[in-house]
């Protein structure tokens, strides 16, 4: 393994620290496809809603028995998850072995999720490796953690990246 600089470290914390990309460190994963993907879609994980978004939660509302809710939502459509996870993963929503676990929304191929947080957390890169040809081991630190469903407190990970190209792919994350 080659330790990576004060600057590459930089790099991955400010990359790490944007939508897209930190709900992959809410989990741990021995796969990617094991990812949570409640975690990385929480607020739709920075991709822009469908054009047809509000007739998409209109439609939904009118399942609801109780009304609308007054709450914040994400709605992706299955193209934009897919695509998505493609890019981040190598690996399409079909192939991944969790579930996304918002509302489908039938006639519009598309999923909507009643939110009232961003479940951000800031991520500061403690420490990684290049240890693979553009496989790379990142050391990271919550700040004030996280808990899981079960209440176990995390305080940080490490998440194995492979960068092709331009884009982090996920490989596994640990957390601590």
């Amino acid at each position: 393994p080659v330790e990576l600089g004060p600057d590459a470290l930089a790099e991955f914390e400010a990359a790490f620290n944007i939508e897209s990309n930190y709900g992959f460190l809410l989990s741990s994963y021995s796969d990617v496809r094991d990812v949570d993907l409640y975690q990385v879609f929480y607020i739709g994980a920075g991709i822009e809603p469908p054009a047809n978004a509000d007739e998409i939660r209109a439609a939904y509302e009118r399942t609801l028995t109780d009304g609308p809710y007054d709450i914040d939502s994400t709605i992706l459509t299955a193209q934009q998850v897919s695509g998505f996870l493609l890019a981040k993963t190598g690996y399409s929503l079909d192939d991944m072995n969790s579930r996304l676990g918002w509302d489908y929304v039938d006639g519009y191929d598309a999923y909507i999720h009643y939110h009232g947080d961003t479940n951000f957390i800031s991520i500061s890169c403690t420490g990684g490796r290049m240890i693979g040809d553009a496989l790379f081991q990142i050391d990271y630190e919550f700040d004030g953690g996280i808990y899981d469903e079960e209440g176990n407190h995390f305080t940080g990970g490490s998440v194995t990246v492979s960068i092709p190209d331009e884009t982090i792919q996920y490989v596994s994350n640990s957390l601590h």
